[in-house]
């Protein structure tokens, strides 16, 4: 259900409609474009809070207020299918007023750092490593937060960095207000520490019930043995988890499940998978199959290959469509995992519930590809009527330099096409050093060696980050090697690098001041700010390169293996430098005469 209320001083003054369920709700401008998108436990609620005398005195409600011309609300089944619904339209619409939680990453994880010997428990955005653990994703970063203060409340998880937990002496506030048992300082053992990140674990993958059955025993068996201490802090445990539990569970799931639905578009199958275990929500995921035919084995096909590949099937699988199959695959199913395994498409209530929520993130990330699909077509088109030509822009290519005082020069390729950015097809360029103090002469270079390859794709325009003159550079290359047909044109940057002052210059010799308004030449400002971004963070990581380089394999003894213990053990080379001789004892392979060697050549 959704309902649009145009706001004005008749409404606002008594404003009835609203239900008292749970649900989101928008704040939209005179275009109806969301300023600003919450959620509520009650609607009724919270929605008439911010027309409150206490709400209107805080200056973003008064400013929000001010703009918003209509409100807009959607009801959810429950207040957690809000929150997903809330953390999705925030990312994909970005409203004005939501720009504090703007994040582009994905969900968010729960990190467990397995390479230290007291695992830290923290948040975490960005791609696993082995060392790590990860347990999610989390509907938003609040979510995620309350997770944590319940890991450490219950578990005493430590969450400090590595760096902070080596160089204490004393324990810091967090043991002090009871949430961490201080292993920087040796208050509880390695053994003890880790069974409570085990449990800590079980809670996070579903095991919450099996959990708290233990605690119960071991809250009896303390008592008995009248350590009531002891039984004090297993009931504290036991209180703080069935909090969560009631806070967080998903009424009348006492069995492991996954929601399993389908939807076709543009030749494309899109299928999200919702799983609860131990009562609890703990994932929604994704997926995309291209280019598959539009048949009723779909699902069938991805029920198998998606459980196959896995260690653990639910004994309940919820699925959206009927299966032609079903029996087949269940039994498949319940083969491999030697247990029963149903496959249901005659849902209950509560199922139909759990399938809803499936269903709503799953269109919601198809609708945002499509959003931004359009988005694009729309951008590149406007490219093709700005510069003047006569055929469609599908497919863009723009080039950077950059270096550092003439050092550890890169040239780099972005790519973007009608979906946006490809970033498959970026490529990386390590620049001779005759031509590494040279702009000009490094991007003929990069140009040069791109289309080496005569079969090469070639773009519809070749975007350049700089003046005319790169652009003529780029031009003689592409004539030298007989390709014709792409559009050349480059941006150089304005006064005092102010983005509205930029220039926008044709091959013509033309040149052409940036207009914020128009959508061709934010979308070519985009292109080259990522070109830009993908350049410095390359000659980041090239800098880093050389700098570990020149310092440690200059220094007698210290080899590959040696030099990479070191990095590993420290993290950089100036924590490296920043070591003592005991310290560097410490590293695996490094004996008293490397330590020696190590310690003397950084403390000169």
């Amino acid at each position: 259900m959704e309902e649009l209320i145009r706001l004005n001083d008749r409404v606002i003054e008594n404003l009835k409609r609203l239900p008292n369920n749970p649900g989101i709700y928008k704040f939209l401008n005179s275009k109806k474009e969301p300023l600003y998108i919450g959620k509520a436990k009650s609607l009724d609620k919270r929605i008439k809070s911010y027309f409150s005398k206490k709400d209107k005195s805080e200056k973003k409600v008064l400013s929000l207020l001010s703009e918003a011309e209509y409100l807009v609300f959607t009801l959810t089944n429950s207040e957690l299918e809000a929150l997903l619904l809330e953390q999705h339209l925030i990312t994909q619409l970005k409203p004005k007023f939501n720009v504090q939680f703007k994040d582009d990453k994905g969900y968010p994880w729960i990190k467990f750092d397995l390479k230290h010997e007291y695992p830290s428990a923290k948040s975490f955005r960005g791609r696993s490593k082995k060392v790590h653990k990860l347990y999610g994703p989390f509907p938003n970063a609040l979510a995620v937060k309350e997770t944590l203060t319940l890991i450490q409340k219950v578990f005493k998880i430590r969450n400090c960095s590595n760096a902070f937990f080596k160089n204490r002496t004393r324990p810091c506030l967090q043991y002090e207000i009871g949430r961490c048992s201080a292993p920087c300082v040796g208050f509880i053992r390695q053994d003890k520490y880790e069974k409570e990140v085990n449990n800590a674990e079980d809670l996070l993958k579903g095991k919450g019930d099996h959990l708290i059955k233990d605690l119960y025993k071991l809250m009896d068996k303390s008592s008995l043995e009248k350590k009531y201490e002891r039984a004090a802090n297993y009931r504290d445990k036991l209180s703080s988890l069935r909090e969560v539990q009631r806070k967080q569970s998903i009424t009348g799931f006492n069995k492991d499940r996954d929601a399993i639905c389908l939807f076709i578009y543009n030749k494309t199958n899109y299928l999200g998978v919702t799983s609860v275990r131990g009562g609890w929500i703990i994932s929604h995921e994704n997926f995309i199959q291209t280019n598959s035919s539009l048949d009723e084995e779909i699902l069938e096909s991805f029920l198998m290959n998606y459980y196959l590949s896995k260690e653990v099937c639910p004994p309940t699988v919820l699925s959206s469509q009927k299966l032609k199959n079903r029996k087949i695959v269940q039994k498949a199913l319940s083969e491999n995992f030697n247990k029963r395994i149903n496959i249901n498409t005659r849902l209950s209530k509560k199922d139909k519930g759990l399938l809803e929520i499936a269903t709503s993130n799953t269109k919601l990330s198809i609708n945002k590809m499509r959003r931004k699909a359009n988005n694009y077509e729309k951008k590149l088109s406007s490219v093709s009527k700005e510069i003047d030509v006569d055929k469609d822009i599908n497919l863009i290519e723009s080039y950077d330099i950059s270096h550092h005082s003439g050092e550890n020069t890169v040239g780099v390729c972005v790519v973007y096409d009608l979906r946006g950015k490809v970033k498959e097809k970026y490529r990386t360029y390590n620049i001779n050093n005759r031509n590494s103090l040279n702009d000009i002469s490094s991007l003929k270079e990069v140009i040069f060696r791109r289309y080496r390859k005569k079969d090469i794709l070639k773009p519809d325009l070749i975007l350049i980050d700089g003046g005319y003159t790169h652009l003529k550079a780029v031009k003689g290359i592409l004539k030298e090697k007989g390709i014709e047909n792409i559009e050349l044109i480059s941006i150089s940057k304005g006064v005092r690098r102010k983005r509205q002052m930029d220039s926008i210059h044709k091959s013509n010799g033309e040149r052409i001041k940036i207009n914020p308004l128009l959508l061709s030449h934010n979308l070519l400002q985009e292109i080259r700010d990522e070109t830009h971004r993908f350049a410095i963070d390359n000659l980041r990581k090239k800098r880093s390169k050389s700098t570990s380089k020149s310092l440690l394999d200059g220094f007698q003894g210290i080899g590959k293996e040696k030099k990479q213990s070191l990095l590993r053990y420290f993290g950089s080379v100036k924590q490296i430098s920043r070591a003592g001789k005991e310290d560097l004892l410490s590293v695996p392979g490094i004996g008293i005469k490397n330590a020696e060697t190590i310690y003397k050549n950084f403390h000169k």
